[in-house]
C-alpha cells in the first residue's frame, strides 16, 4: 500500500535534489573511506535525473527488465547511443510491502562504493555511474547481453554447453576470490546464488548486487549480522543459525551455485518440495546426493542436456571433480569448507583435465575433513 504518491525525479524541486546530492554524496564517502581508505582506481560518470528519464523514456514498462520485490527495478536504457542498464531503487520514505525489505541510501550507497571499485574485473557487472539527485541513487551499469544466469539456466539450457559452464564457474570463483584477498579488508558478498551473475554476448559472467556487501572488521574472520540477508536456499548454516558472516559463507552458497550449474536445477526447488527451512539444517542436500549416486551414480545428478553433448571419459571425468568440490564447499562446519582461492585453483585444474576417481568422490561424501580456518598471508594477490 502507498503512504502517498511518489514525487518523480522531475516533479522534485532544485532545493531537495540539491539535498539528495549532499546527503547521498556524504554517506558514499563514508563508506569508500570505510571499505578502501577513500582510494577510488574506478571512476564514475554522474547523471542528471532527467538523462535517466530520457535514457528509458520516462521508465517506460516496456524497457522494465525486473523487478526485485520492493527493493529495486532493472530497466533497459539507452545514453549516447549506448545500451545501459539503470537500476532504480524504490523510495523506502514512501513505499511499504509486506515481503522482503526496502532499500535505502545507506544500502545503495554501499552498493556503489563495492561495484565502482570491483568494476576493473572483468568479471563484475561494471558501474558507468550514477544520479545522486533522487532520494534513492539510481544506478547505471553497462547492459549485460544474455540476462541473468539462473534464468538461462531455467528457459535456455542447450544455450550453456558443459565448456561455458566450467568457464563461467571458472569465472565466479575468479571474482569472488577478488573480492575476498584484493582489498585492505576483505569484502564478503552475502548473496550468491545464480540470479546475482549476468552474462554478456560472449557468456562471461558478471557478478552484481553489491547492496548485502560487508568488510570484515580489521583482525576478524567473521561478522555478525543484526539480521539474516540473502537469497533463501543459499545461505550456509551458520547464517541462519546466528548470523554469523565470513568468506566461507560465500563459499556455501557458490558450493550451491555449482550445484545449479551441475545439475541445470535450482536448489531452492529442492528445499521447497522437501518441506520447510528445518531441512536445511538437517542437511537434505547430502540425502539428496547419496541417494543419486548410490542408485545412479554421477550421471544421475548431471543436467540431461550435457549428458547428450558426448564428451565421453573426459566429459564424466569433470563432472566427478566438480561434484566432490560441491560437497567441500557445502559441509556444514564452516571451518572445514576451502577458502575461494583455493576453490578457484581447483576449478582450473578441473578445466586442464586434472581428475578425481568415483572412489575419491565416494571416501569424500561419507568423511569430514579438517581443513582449518587458517588465513593465508599471501591470498590477497589478484588472480590472473
Amino acid at each position: 500500500m502507498w503512504k502517498r504518491r511518489e514525487k518523480t525525479d522531475i516533479e522534485m524541486g532544485k532545493k531537495e535534489r540539491k539535498e539528495c546530492i549532499l546527503r547521498n554524496g556524504g554517506l558514499l564517502l563514508q563508506k569508500r573511506i570505510s571499505y578502501f581508505n577513500g582510494k577510488y582506481s574506478n571512476p564514475m560518470r554522474s547523471f542528471s535525473a532527467k538523462e535517466l528519464q530520457k535514457a528509458t523514456d520516462n521508465y517506460n514498462h516496456g524497457n522494465l527488465i525486473f523487478t526485485c520485490l520492493s527493493r529495486f527495478k532493472w530497466y533497459k536504457g539507452c545514453l549516447e547511443g549506448r545500451v545501459v542498464f539503470v537500476k532504480k531503487y524504490f523510495d523506502h520514505s514512501i513505499a511499504t510491502h509486506s515481503r522482503g525489505f526496502l532499500a535505502d541510501p545507506e544500502m545503495v550507497t554501499n552498493e556503489m562504493s563495492v561495484a565502482a571499485q570491483v568494476s576493473g574485473h572483468k568479471n563484475s557487472l561494471k558501474l558507468l555511474g550514477c544520479c545522486l539527485e533522487t532520494q534513492i541513487p539510481t544506478l547505471v551499469f553497462e547492459f549485460p547481453m544474455n540476462g541473468n544466469l539462473g534464468d538461462q539456466l531455467r528457459s535456455n539450457p542447450t544455450g550453456l554447453s558443459w565448456k561455458s559452464r566450467l568457464k563461467i564457474a571458472n569465472e565466479i570463483a575468479s571474482v569472488l576470490t577478488y573480492l575476498h584477498t584484493a582489498f585492505p579488508r576483505p569484502i564478503i558478498h552475502r548473496d550468491i546464488y545464480p540470479g546475482n551473475f549476468y552474462l554478456d554476448q560472449d557468456l562471461c559472467a558478471k557478478l552484481s548486487d553489491f547492496t548485502l556487501c560487508m568488510a570484515l572488521p580489521e583482525g576478524k574472520t567473521q561478522v555478525q549480522s543484526l539480521r539474516i540477508s540473502g537469497t533463501v536456499g543459499y545461505l550456509a548454516p551458520e547464517v541462519l543459525r546466528l548470523c554469523v558472516y565470513s568468506e566461507k559463507s560465500d563459499v556455501f552458497g557458490f558450493g550451491l551455485l555449482l550445484f545449479d550449474l551441475l545439475t541445470g536445477k535450482d536448489y531452492r526447488e529442492l528445499v521447497v518440495s522437501k518441506g520447510s527451512m528445518d531441512d536445511l539444517k538437517e542437511d537434505y542436500l547430502m540425502d539428496c546426493i547419496q541417494s543419486y549416486i548410490r542408485n545412479h551414480g554421477i550421471n544421475g545428478i548431471v543436467d540431461p542436456t550435457i549428458l547428450a553433448e558426448g564428451g565421453g571419459v573426459p566429459h564424466h571425468h569433470q563432472f566427478q571433480a566438480v561434484f566432490r568440490l560441491i560437497l567441500k564447499c557445502r559441509r556444514m562446519n564452516a571451518e572445514e569448507r576451502p577458502i575461494m582461492l583455493d576453490v578457484a585453483k581447483q576449478l582450473r585444474r578441473i578445466q586442464r583435465g586434472n581428475f578425481i576417481s568415483d572412489e575419491a568422490i565416494h571416501n569424500d561424501m561419507f568423511s569430514s575433513y579438517n581443513i582449518g580456518s587458517t588465513r593465508l598471508l599471501c591470498h590477497r594477490k589478484a588472480l590472473e
